[in-house]
């Protein structure tokens, strides 16, 4: 039997529980070297840039699926409404060139060609905030490399670091730190867990994000007015044609026979929400996180799309994938959306936060 690595994570099984014992020295080394790291960042022997904008990091303690991504573009949408030029900046996982990249929005369609292009060029999860919502990213591993590059075209008043908590080499202004379903486990590579979790106590806000309440005991007891909730959820499905980007009504999950294919780090939520919409999954194709699909995916795709009314996919996939032809309409990717509960707050918060860093750096 294969074993993935939450089988090893959460010890299912003998050889489970025996990997996971052959990962916990790994396990030690990496936290004692996590640990010097930040100790090293804190006392300010490895320097951090102060960039001439304020900086909002969006991060998590764990390994993918907490929802990152969209709360970045929560929280852009949120500041642009209030009068905000927000600038995302993000390192642009596996992408292939080294040099900074600007993202500006655009909802056109590029050709097969470009369309591959700016994916290595970019990643994944830049282009799909770019082109499927609308926002403005700076891509690079240098995040302040980044930033530099868009202010040299632009003015932006508020950088997002996309997945910043364990970035310390740019000064934030505000910690937002998601806290998804893992709540428990060992650090990598014997669990999911990037660094440990008392380090939560480094952020200025904490969005629980999996619906789990063991989150609480972590959270200091004089910080719970800085401790909100939210949720993943569904509102539309989008296509790709030629003519650009089109949204169909969820219903169209109700009792339709489903593929889904995922490059994700955890496809659950995604089956879970299908499910939620009385969709039929009979079959699915899960690929490595970031994922570039090549011809071979794509035949493997459409022979076993034949048996199926819709493959359903997700937005970041969608991009790489809509190169390749489908049957009209057939690919759809799921849209979801963060909902944060008593929101308002929340944002007010951080503007309050924000007004005083502006003025910090003029």
């Amino acid at each position: 039997m294969e074993l993935s690595i939450r089988d090893v994570w959460e010890r299912r099984d003998v050889g489970g529980k025996l990997l996971w014992c052959a990962l916990l020295p790994a396990a030690a080394i990496y936290r004692s070297a996590v640990q010097l790291r930040n100790f090293l960042f804190a006392r300010g022997w490895l320097r951090s840039v102060r960039l001439p904008r304020p900086v909002i990091s969006v991060g998590n303690l764990t390994v993918g699926g907490t929802g990152k991504t969209p709360t970045c573009l929560w929280l852009a949408q949120e500041l642009t409404r209030r009068g905000f030029k927000v600038g995302i900046l993000s390192r642009g996982y596996k992408r292939k060139a080294t040099a900074p990249v600007i993202l500006r929005p655009n909802g056109a369609v590029t050709s097969n060609l470009d369309q591959t292009n700016e994916v290595q060029s970019a990643g994944d999860e830049p282009l799909m905030m770019a082109r499927l919502y609308g926002q403005t990213v700076g891509v690079s591993r240098d995040r302040a490399q980044a930033a530099a590059s868009l202010l040299r075209e632009q003015d932006i008043d508020v950088f997002i670091l996309d997945d910043g908590f364990q970035h310390r080499r740019v000064k934030r202004d505000i910690d937002l730190l998601l806290l998804g379903q893992d709540s428990a486990g060992w650090l990598l590579p014997a669990g999911p867990f990037r660094e440990p979790k008392r380090n939560l106590a480094r952020a200025d806000f904490w969005l629980t994000t999996g619906g789990n309440t063991a989150w609480r005991s972590f959270i200091p007891a004089d910080h719970t007015v800085s401790s909100f909730t939210a949720s993943l959820s569904p509102i539309s499905l989008v296509g790709v044609s030629s003519q650009g980007f089109r949204e169909f009504p969820l219903t169209s999950l109700f009792h339709s026979k489903i593929l889904t294919v995922t490059g994700i780090a955890d496809p659950r939520g995604l089956y879970r929400q299908i499910h939620e919409w009385e969709g039929e999954i009979v079959d699915t194709l899960e690929f490595p996180d970031h994922h570039s699909y090549t011809a071979r995916d794509w035949q493997e795709i459409s022979r076993m799309a034949r048996l199926v009314d819709l493959v359903i996919t997700t937005e970041k996939d969608i991009l790489k994938l809509c190169r390749f032809p489908f049957a009209k309409d057939k690919l759809l990717a799921l849209r979801v959306a963060m909902t944060v509960q008593n929101g308002d707050a929340l944002v007010g918060a951080i503007v309050e936060k924000l007004e005083h860093a502006r003025g910090s750096t003029r």
